[in-house]
């Protein structure tokens, strides 16, 4: 008898534009949020035809993850509060979908959109 063992090593690797679509869909979700925070395309993004997802950061160490997030609020929206909103969201996203820690999540508001039909 011949005894075998087999071992199967197992990984998954998870895109940063994974988590970056997670957090869009979060962000858009919660009340009093205009959108996240625009910013310039790289010359590689604009060469690979990459989208770009906006003012978010992701820092991942081992299975830790730690994100920034630039916003854009509504005009009238409490910042505190959709801040929280917001990061009580991304991380319960997070973990329950890719099974990661999280560390942080930090709010940036970068600015405030005011609709042209109340100006």
């Amino acid at each position: 008898m011949n005894n075998k063992s087999e071992t199967v090593e197992k990984s998954l690797h998870i895109s940063q534009d994974v988590i970056a679509q997670i957090i869009v869909n979060c962000v858009n979700e919660v009340e009093g949020v205009y959108s996240v925070a625009p910013v310039m395309k790289t010359p590689r993004q604009i060469w690979l035809k990459q989208e770009n997802f906006g003012n978010i950061r992701i820092g991942l160490v081992d299975d830790v993850i730690s994100v920034t997030i630039g916003i854009i609020l509504e005009n009238g929206s409490k910042a505190v509060a959709v801040s929280e909103a917001i990061q009580d969201k991304v991380k319960s996203s997070i973990q329950n979908m890719l099974g990661l820690t999280v560390a942080k999540v930090n709010i940036n508001v970068c600015g405030i959109h005011i609709s042209e039909d109340k100006a």
